[in-house]
């Protein structure tokens, strides 16, 4: 992998020490595939309504914010809102921030739910597994050209474990002088 590409996890809350072993990692490839080091995951019971057709599957909703990150001076933009983590390292490396995109998004374990990035690629976030206290197993992976087969080819998957309403980051991309900072909300 490329110095160029990388992907970076935090989650916003986390703890200090997790923090500080992102940060330790400086901006490169944070990835992880493997499965969690604790008991199995308990499901919640999903409620069931017509619309899914009485599948009883979990449906977990999210939001996708395409940021723009640059050195051009011109601070955050407001319509990001409140995010302090943009003005700490690793992202404080870049004084601008532009919202390019907000999408909401529904994630279950069945079908990835995905995102066409700026760039051209495609962002695939999945829910991996419900865990106890509004906590959720999540997956995401960018694409890359596969010249070969004329169809995406996607980096490693990164898996973070997030709280409901915690942003988590994939960042990296290189886009128009900067790069893009996806941030992945889940849950309420």
């Amino acid at each position: 992998m490329t110095p160029a590409r990388f992907a970076l996890a935090i989650l916003l809350g986390s703890s200090i020490a997790s923090a500080a072993a992102v940060a330790a990692a400086g901006m490169g490839t944070i990835q992880s595939n493997d499965r969690p080091r604790y008991a199995p995951a308990i499901f919640a019971p999903p409620a069931q309504s017509a619309s899914d057709g009485g599948t009883n599957e979990q449906k977990v909703p999210a939001e996708v914010m395409v940021l723009h990150a640059t050195n051009t001076d011109g601070g955050i933009d407001p319509r990001i809102g409140p995010m302090p983590e943009l003005k700490k390292p690793p992202f404080s490396a870049y004084n601008t921030y532009k919202l390019i995109e907000r999408t909401a998004i529904t994630l279950t374990p069945s079908q990835p739910a995905t995102a066409k990035l700026p760039n051209n690629r495609v962002l695939r976030t999945s829910l991996m597994n419900v865990l106890p206290n509004q906590r959720f197993r999540i997956s995401s992976s960018i694409s890359q050209p596969h010249p070969d087969a004329g169809r995406p080819n996607f980096l490693p998957l990164l898996e973070v474990t997030a709280r409901s309403g915690e942003t988590f980051f994939v960042a990296g991309q290189s886009y128009q002088g900067g790069v893009l900072v996806v941030g992945i909300k889940v849950g309420k």
